[in-house]
C-alpha cells in the first residue's frame, strides 16, 4: 500500500487514517518525515502525549503529567524498558539511516465514560494481549482526561506502540502492514472482538 505524501494535520505528528465504522477510534504511523514536513522523534511525539499542553525537554527527567501513564511491555524485553524515556531512546539509538516508521498511534476516545478506572484497565489488558504479547510490540500508554484543564473533550487513550518488534537483543522486524493505513482495519477488529470476548461496552 502507498504511503500517504500529504502533511500531517496541523497540531498532529501522523496523518489520521480514514474510514471505519467506529468514530471512536483514531489510528495513524508517525513517520520520521512525512513529504517535506518537520523531522519527527520517538521521545518527542511520546512526551507531547505523556504531558500533554505542557513543552517538556526530551533531554530533561521525564514527568508525565497525564491522568494516567504505563509501559507495557512483550515478554522478552529487558526491564529498563519499562521507562518510557530510555525505552525512546533506545529505538532511536537502534534506528539506521533510511528508517521511516516511528510509532503506531492508536487512540480510543470515550464519550459516555462511566468508571475510568475500569476503562483504563481494559484498555491496558487489551494492549498486553494482540500488540505486546502477539506483535512483540513496545506500548506506551497515556490516559487524558480533558475536563481536567476545562475542555470539553471526551477522556481518551493513547497507545502509542514502538514500530518495530522487541526482542531480548533489542529492537528487530518491522510490523507491516500493522505499522499502515491496513493496520486501522486491523486495530478496530481487534478492539471490537476483545470487547465482545469480555463482555464490555464502547465508552
Amino acid at each position: 500500500m502507498a504511503m500517504k505524501k500529504r502533511p500531517a494535520p496541523d497540531g498532529l505528528d501522523f496523518v489520521p487514517v480514514e474510514g471505519g465504522s467506529d468514530p471512536s477510534l483514531v489510528f495513524g504511523v508517525v513517520r520520521r518525515q512525512i513529504g517535506t514536513g518537520p523531522i519527527q522523534s520517538v521521545p518527542s511525539s511520546v512526551l507531547r502525549r505523556l504531558s500533554p499542553g505542557r513543552k517538556a525537554d526530551v533531554a530533561a527527567p521525564w514527568e508525565p503529567s497525564c491522568y494516567r501513564w504505563d509501559t507495557l511491555l512483550p515478554p522478552m524485553a529487558h526491564d529498563d524498558c519499562v521507562d518510557p524515556k530510555r525505552l525512546c531512546e533506545k529505538y532511536e539509538e537502534q534506528a539506521f539511516e533510511g528508517l521511516k516508521d516511528l510509532l503506531v498511534m492508536m487512540t480510543i476516545r470515550f464519550p459516555d465514560a462511566d468508571r475510568i478506572h475500569a476503562i483504563w484497565e481494559d484498555v491496558r489488558a487489551y494492549a498486553r494481549e494482540p500488540l505486546c504479547r502477539e506483535r512483540n510490540l513496545a506500548v506506551i500508554a497515556a490516559f487524558h482526561l480533558p475536563v481536567q484543564i476545562g475542555s470539553t473533550n471526551p477522556p481518551h487513550i493513547h497507545l502509542m506502540a514502538l514500530a518495530r518488534e522487541l526482542k531480548g537483543y533489542g529492537f528487530a522486524d518491522f510490523v507491516r502492514p500493522f505499522a499502515a493505513d491496513a493496520g486501522k482495519a486491523m486495530f478496530a477488529a481487534e478492539w471490537a472482538d476483545w470487547q465482545a470476548r469480555h463482555g464490555l461496552r464502547t465508552g
